[in-house]
């Protein structure tokens, strides 16, 4: 397991975007996530389909808590509080300075370009304070909304797992793609 030393994986600078605020995970968010990750259009370009149990949050949000190579974010409208989402940063690993990430945005604010702003919010505090050299993700290859977004941010196709996922009775690729610090600081100012 990798030691977390230097800037605090925690502390994002700031506080967000224009429209969103971005934070860690508490206690007063996990209905909003759980609700979230149970939604059939979300479990469905996830590569674990199961429902998560009030109960089975809890013990996972108690895991989460403690450890060293994961974290979670919300992200909540400035205007209302309304809960827009939940950012993924797992496999934190500072000695060679990578992370996988990913997010879900509740299915009505889907299409209003908040995954952009949670990712470019979170991406700039991992490339520019945590001193991040790469960041992964994993998506379906059938994810036609999410390829789009990552593109869109600079993310390259790395790989790709062939009938990796099982979904509709059907198996498609995982497709594995990588964003390097240099390549977000040449893309960020474009979007």
């Amino acid at each position: 397991m990798t030691t977390v030393t230097g800037p605090s994986v925690d502390a994002l600078a700031g506080n967000g975007s224009a429209r969103l605020i971005v934070r860690l995970l508490e206690r007063a968010d996990l209905e909003d996530a759980r609700r979230l990750h149970n939604d059939d259009a979300t479990l469905k370009q996830l590569t674990d389909v199961s429902h998560v149990s009030e109960a089975e949050q809890e013990t996972w949000y108690l895991s989460l808590s403690s450890s060293r190579q994961s974290r979670r974010y919300v992200a909540r409208r400035r205007e209302d509080n309304a809960f827009v989402g939940v950012f993924r940063v797992d496999r934190i690993d500072l000695a060679n300075r990578n992370a996988l990430v990913g997010a879900d945005v509740v299915p009505a604010m889907r299409r209003q370009g908040f995954a952009t702003e949670m990712f470019g919010y979170v991406l700039d505090h991992l490339f520019g304070h945590l001193g991040l050299h790469r960041v992964g993700l994993v998506t379906l290859a059938g994810n036609a909304n999410a390829l789009g977004l990552y593109r869109k941010l600079g993310f390259v196709e790395e790989g790709r797992e062939r009938d990796a996922i099982f979904r509709d009775n059907v198996f498609t690729d995982l497709i594995s793609m990588g964003l390097l610090a240099t390549e977000w600081q040449q893309r960020r100012s474009t979007l």
